[in-house]
């Protein structure tokens, strides 16, 4: 299901998000430290990964997100760059990093051919 960018507060996104369902972990490289939660949504830019763990995490600082959505495992760099306490935190991937390669932009069009009912 792809999400408006807009549609709830100051969305900064520039792509459409679709609604995931994986599980997802984030390597924290300073303070080095792992979370687990859920990849709530995800755009060609970025993600949200839902955590009941309280996160201290500095806006801009970067991370490895690494995910599995509908069988596709990617792992990721990224940055910070939102915290919402108590229900997690959005990430913007670094368009840098070589793994943002063929299987994530597939994964991206699966999402998008899905449509709304996936």
């Amino acid at each position: 299901m792809a999400i408006e960018a807009g549609t709830s507060g100051k969305d900064r996104r520039r792509h459409t998000r679709f609604v995931c369902e994986g599980s997802a972990e984030v390597m924290v490289f300073q303070p080095k430290f792992l979370f687990r939660g859920r990849i709530r949504d995800l755009s060609e830019s970025g993600c949200f990964i839902e955590t009941s763990v309280r996160l201290n995490l500095k806006r801009m600082a970067e991370v490895e997100v690494r995910f599995t959505e509908r069988g596709v495992y990617l792992a990721v760099l990224a940055r910070v760059m939102v915290i919402r306490p108590g229900r997690g935190a959005g990430f913007e991937f670094l368009s840098s990093d070589p793994r943002l390669s063929r299987a994530f932009h597939q994964l991206v069009e699966v999402l998008d051919v899905a449509g709304p009912d996936a």
